[in-house]
């Protein structure tokens, strides 16, 4: 959805999770340049080698259009193909023009469960509503674990250039969110638009089968608000 508003703007390329598969690249179709999923296993193997390079040579480079603002999605995990994993995090925390939208879920157990919905039926932008599943408490300590010591992490590398937007306050009330998000990368704010329709969701009682019994586990945790429906 960010996505979408961000390449709205005549001033602002977004491109796709370029780091993020192993078999291809995803630059996103507003790249222009190539092709925009690229299936190209010698540039795939470069990317992994030389991820910087890649960066500079592929992304932040002189485009036809004078862009004010370039970027393309990052996610946490997004180093698990890079053979030296420190590298493109290393080049981030030097170079100091590069700023970072740092977005998060409230709801860490909406976030899992929206995860493994879009997992499994391989879907990332629609979604089945009537999509069931089983989370054991094992999972759930792990990925909520996981995802704050992450979060975390970022918010200090990044701490005085970094803008925090949560998921839940932008779904429902975006456009004063997009109007500081617009200065905070210094480009004249205008009113952005998506294509994107959020997804109608059930309760996750309602889906998730053992809510009751994860409800119950995590209750006196510091999880325990992921679970007031």
């Amino acid at each position: 959805m960010l996505w979408s508003y961000l390449n709205s703007h005549p001033d602002i390329l977004c491109l796709s999770s370029v780091y993020d598969r192993s078999d291809r690249i995803n630059f996103g179709r507003f790249y222009g340049d190539l092709p925009d999923v690229y299936w190209d296993s010698q540039l795939v193997k470069e990317r992994d080698k030389n991820p910087v390079g890649f960066l500079e040579t592929y992304i932040f480079k002189t485009f036809s259009r004078r862009y004010k603002a370039v970027g393309f999605k990052y996610f946490y995990y997004n180093d698990r193909f890079l053979q030296n994993k420190n590298e493109l995090i290393d080049y981030f925390a030097m170079n100091t023009d590069i700023k970072f939208l740092h977005i998060k879920r409230r709801n860490l157990l909406a976030s899992l469960f929206s995860y493994k919905r879009a997992f499994s039926q391989d879907q990332w932008i629609t979604a089945d509503i009537d999509f069931k599943t089983k989370i054991c408490v094992s999972e759930c300590e792990r990925y909520f674990k996981a995802t704050i010591d992450q979060q975390k992490h970022f918010d200090n590398l990044f701490k005085r250039r970094s803008f925090q937007i949560v998921y839940e306050d932008i779904a429902l009330r975006p456009q004063k969110i997009l109007i500081d998000l617009q200065k905070f990368i210094k480009v004249s704010p205008v009113r952005l638009e998506t294509e994107m329709v959020k997804n109608k969701n059930k309760k996750l009682s309602e889906t998730i089968t053992n809510f009751a019994e994860l409800k119950s586990h995590f209750k006196n945790s510091i999880y325990s608000d992921y679970f007031n429906e």
